[in-house]
């Protein structure tokens, strides 16, 4: 390294620094979150019932990504898409904190001294790596090289600063101002949309000794929630209901922390110094210890704060009971797959909700005065296909490029189910509203056998529509290899069913005579739209494969299997009928 006066050098130095300190962060995020993402939703969802553990698993995934604020959109979108609740979500945030507070302990330690040998190491891991599944480490190895090199820029440049007579009067005016000192720090970093970078920014300028350790504490509580500010702002006028309770639990808890230690700044300044000699440890000391002592306040009134969250910011009454327009789908978490997918697969619910709506209450349009019902039906079908729309829209926005395999199934396993969804709702609006209006200007009656046996294979239908939801919501693939293991059992049920319906016609009842052709439409309306529930189960069965065992055209041939079935079922049936007319 070298020493400088020039003062083209010092503004180039500063300016180098500050863009590759943001550049490595940056790099860095993108690495680890393209390797784990998947990995830390899942890990995240399953922890949310122990709070020590999600605390644990929001420090370390931070630790890794240097971003809270990435961390916090994840949050978000788990939260959003009902994976884990408001007050687990509070616990692994305040994790998050803590984690975002581990660089800045590595600064303390002058690791930037070492910056040009961090930065050819990590160039070197990144080349040997690119073309193997390490390729991730890779990259963020030479990312956080370039966060150490921008730091160390930083700091060469910010010396002469500090020698300069001007930096002193300017500085000591300031440190009779705190409160200015404070917002200057949460101006710098919505500037820099970073904490590491501004944190990192402020501790270096501490060190060097271009700020006294008063004015730079001042700072870095400023930055503490400067970092929390953007998504407060930005949730509060465009992001989802969840995405500004917990913004706002962000700011708050921080916001209240950072108070309290300015008042007893001087106090702190004091007793910092007789702790540790070098002013950027102290920083660095006094950021981990604030953000632990945050955790340990906060983490066990994680959900009072929830519930105080619930109260405040309630669910507007606009937005309970309809389906009419999108909910979930945040175009800023298109950015982040796994936030996105999370909250398309919430969106994706939504569409279930209206399809298990249609489905359960479809056989009553063939009880008499179901006029209303039929036009009902209609209106939800309307409501299916604009959700349908706008998640298959939401879906195909996505990146491949910033896409895991396993995120690329699951984009592809939500397009399928969306189809199978919609058939499902276009079948009740249209076929069976048909069939309904059809008994009804006949006058005619199922008879009492053939009424419950339509009523049974209906409730199987319904059944088996919440059993594959379910296993939508949790992930659960034993779930839907059991739902799997019953198809046989399902396709036996419909021919049992023609069969009972064929003796009847045999010992002439009069009833079955006069709908005979209705009920069997009915039975094969029926046998479709668990088809096409059976199709959805390949999907996510498929979806929840090992990347290496993934194969689109077994896929295809086990929805063609499924939709298949129903065809022979039906042939079989038209057989039946044709021997019992002869």
């Amino acid at each position: 390294m070298f020493q400088t006066t020039s003062s083209t050098l010092i503004v180039g130095l500063l300016i180098a620094g500050v863009a590759l300190l943001l550049y490595g962060v940056r790099l860095m995020t993108d690495a680890v979150q393209r390797a784990t993402d998947a990995r830390v939703q899942i890990a995240l969802a399953q922890l949310a019932r122990y709070p020590l553990a999600a605390f644990g698993l929001g420090t370390l995934a931070t630790g890794l990504m240097q971003s809270s604020s990435a961390m916090s959109s994840l949050l978000v979108g788990l939260v959003s898409a009902n994976l884990i609740p408001l007050a687990a979500a509070i616990t692994m945030l305040l994790g998050a904190n803590v984690g975002s507070t581990l660089v800045v302990q590595l600064l303390a330690l002058h690791i930037t001294n070492y910056a040009l040998e961090l930065v050819g190491l990590g160039a070197l891991v990144a080349l040997m790596t690119r073309s193997t599944r390490f390729r991730r480490f890779g990259q963020a190895c030479f990312a956080f090289g370039l966060l150490m090199l921008g730091l160390a820029a930083l700091s060469l440049g910010s010396q002469p600063i500090a020698a300069s007579p001007l930096t002193a009067s300017v500085l000591q005016t300031l440190v009779g101002a705190p409160l200015v000192l404070l917002l200057i720090g949460a101006v710098l970093a919505m500037l820099l949309s970073s904490s590491a970078a501004s944190i990192g920014l402020i501790l270096t300028l501490a060190a060097t000794g271009a700020l006294p350790v008063v004015a730079a504490l001042a700072l870095m509580l400023g930055a503490n929630v400067g970092t929390t500010l953007t998504a407060l702002l930005s949730s509060l006028q465009e992001g989802t209901l969840a995405g500004r309770r917990l913004a706002l639990v962000h700011t708050g808890t921080k916001l209240v922390g950072a108070l309290i230690l300015l008042a007893l700044l001087g106090p702190l300044a004091t007793l910092l110094a007789h702790l540790w000699s070098n002013a950027g440890t102290q920083v660095a000391m006094t950021h981990l210890g604030l953000n632990l002592a945050l955790a340990v306040v906060f983490v066990p009134l994680a959900t009072p704060l929830a519930r105080l969250m619930e109260h405040l910011l309630p669910e507007s009454a606009s937005t309970q009971g309809t389906h009419a327009s999108p909910r979930y789908l945040d175009p800023k978490a298109l950015a982040l797959p796994a936030v996105a997918l999370g909250l398309a697969t919430r969106e994706v619910l939504r569409m279930a909700e209206v399809v298990t709506d249609m489905v359960e209450h479809s056989l009553d349009a063939f009880e008499d005065g179901a006029g209303d019902l039929q036009a009902s039906m209609e209106t939800l079908d309307d409501q299916l296909d604009e959700l349908n729309a706008a998640v298959k829209g939401y879906l195909t926005q996505l990146d491949e490029e910033r896409m895991t395999e396993a995120q690329a199934r699951q984009e592809v396993a939500l397009l399928y189910i969306i189809t199978d969804l919609q058939a499902i709702g276009e079948a009740v609006a249209t076929r069976l509203m048909s069939l309904a209006r059809r008994k009804q200007r006949g006058d005619l009656l199922f008879s009492e056998e053939g009424r419950e046996d339509l009523l049974t294979y209906h409730q199987v239908l319904v059944s088996a529509l919440q059993q594959m939801l379910a296993a939508l919501a949790t992930h659960d693939r034993d779930l839907v290899n059991e739902f799997l293991a019953q198809k046989k059992v399902r396709s036996q049920m419909k021919r049992e069913l023609h069969v009972r319906h064929m003796r009847r016609l045999r010992t002439g009842n009069a009833l079955s005579l006069a709908s005979s052709a209705i009920h069997l439409d009915l039975l094969d309306a029926l046998s479709e739209m668990l088809s096409h529930i059976t199709s959805m189960a390949y999907a996510l069965r498929e979806s929840m494969e090992k990347p290496e065992t993934w194969n689109t055209a077994d896929t295809l041939s086990a929805e063609a299997a499924a939709v298949g079935e129903a065809v022979a079922v039906d042939q079989l049936a038209q057989a039946s009928l044709a021997g019992a007319g002869e």
